[in-house]
């Protein structure tokens, strides 16, 4: 039987790749063979993640890479598929968070919301179209929140709104490159577990399955949409939230 979840041989460009959540799915991915280039604001800052990546046994590529900069992410993409001739997955994970309130929100806190985090998703969705496509397809798998489904709790409406645009972007791409055999997906992350939320004291009440999320469980279901297990999927969300936000 072929091993569907295989991606042996496949290159794999994770955006914000240096940070908790980037670190696991690039060792998720390398753990089921992809090569995986993670990009962040310098190559320096993604050193604890290749050496991670290294550890396994797999291969890891960084780049310096800026989301809300066309050209920046344009070199970036390059640069990978110069490296080793196709590029077979991205995901995006590259994104800011803000709990201003609605009266707080300036002109400023907007634009910079909706630049890093719908913007830049953009950018390196429309980057990757071509270099995918001459590969026969590929899969794009963006992050996106629970708040841009209800609105957020903590979250500014700036970020709720952002991340609202992740998940009508994904659905745009997914009906627009279909022609080209590449998926868009994404996933809906509620409460994780971060510095952020431990500092908050945050608790997993209201949560049926009893915890906060982790990085890995949003790795597994990335992992789970990047390869063949998912080749049926497209233009789809998958909620990570525990149970705490169920669609009908």
């Amino acid at each position: 039987m072929v091993d569907m979840g295989d991606l042996t041989g496949r290159v794999a460009i994770v955006t914000g790749g240096a940070g908790g959540i980037g670190r696991a799915v690039c060792e998720t991915l390398a753990y089921h063979g992809a090569i995986v280039c993670p990009a962040d604001m310098s190559v320096e800052i993604c050193q604890p993640v290749v050496e991670a990546v290294e550890a396994l046994g797999g291969t890891c590529y960084p780049v310096a890479m800026d989301v809300i900069e066309l050209e920046n992410v344009q070199r970036a993409f390059k640069e990978v598929n110069d490296k080793f001739g196709h590029i077979d997955i991205l995901v995006n994970i590259a994104g800011i968070l803000s709990g201003d309130k609605v009266h707080e929100v300036t002109p400023e806190h907007w634009d910079k919301m909706i630049d890093i985090n719908l913007r830049g998703v953009h950018y390196c969705m429309q980057t990757a179209v071509p270099y995918m496509a001459a590969n026969g397809g590929g899969s794009v798998v963006s992050v996106s929140s629970q708040a841009g489904q209800v609105g957020g709790w903590m979250g500014s409406v700036a970020y709720s709104a952002s991340k609202g645009g992740i998940l009508a972007m994904t659905k745009g791409y997914a009906r627009q490159c279909q022609q080209y055999h590449i998926r868009f997906n994404d996933v809906a992350p509620g409460l994780i577990a971060t510095p952020l939320t431990a500092a908050r004291g945050d608790k997993p009440d209201g949560i049926p399955v009893g915890r906060l999320g982790t990085g890995q469980d949003i790795a597994n279901a990335i992992y789970f949409l990047a390869s063949d297990l998912s080749s049926f999927i497209d233009g789809a969300t998958i909620d990570l939230n525990g149970g705490q936000f169920m669609r009908s």
